[in-house]
């Protein structure tokens, strides 16, 4: 999964539970931007914010290994 795709998963995901990125920067302790940024796909952001917004999201984070 590309940044890109990560952050409109993100995008949708906060849409569809009737949430601003105010909101959800608000209750995540993250900067609007920081958010923004995340859902164009343009920012960087730890394992650790992923699963705090994850979280807020009701999302799961899960990895898998490609088989060759």
């Amino acid at each position: 999964m590309t940044k890109i795709e990560l952050g409109k998963l993100l995008n949708e995901r906060r849409e569809v539970l009737g949430l601003s990125i105010r909101d959800l920067a608000d209750v995540s302790g993250l900067s609007k931007t920081t958010i923004s940024q995340i859902e164009l796909g343009l920012g960087n952001p730890t394992f650790e914010v992923l699963q705090v917004i994850c979280d807020l999201l009701n999302l799961e984070i899960k990895i898998e290994i490609k088989q060759k």
